[in-house]
């Protein structure tokens, strides 16, 4: 059984009779997890922000226009620009699964 359905089953064990409370130990757990995710997360979004400003550094350029130019083409396809190009879309990705996160911990 992998981590989706174990989380699945849990939903439907709680939801199974609501006039029945879950053990406090459940909601700690949970809670924990929630704040042990939020701090992986964040720390891959600091080496993701670092990288990146590393990039803007590198070739002078905001990452916003940066973006600009690789999606119109006028960057090229050096392996450089591909990976500055993956770390932004990274970074997006994270900071979504933050928000998310965060809306389910009491951090």
């Amino acid at each position: 059984m992998n981590t989706l359905e174990k989380i699945k089953l849990l939903e439907k064990y709680i939801t199974t009779d609501v006039s029945v409370a879950a053990d406090p130990v459940v909601e700690m757990a949970i809670e924990k997890l929630l704040r042990r995710e939020i701090l992986r997360m964040d720390e891959l979004r600091q080496q993701l922000l670092k990288q990146r400003s590393e990039f803007e550094e590198k070739y002078e350029l905001s990452s916003e226009e940066f973006c600009k130019r690789y999606e119109k083409g006028k960057m090229g396809d050096d392996i450089d620009y591909i990976e500055w190009s993956a770390t932004i879309d990274m970074l997006s990705g994270i900071e979504e699964r933050l928000s998310l996160l965060q809306q389910g911990a009491s951090v």
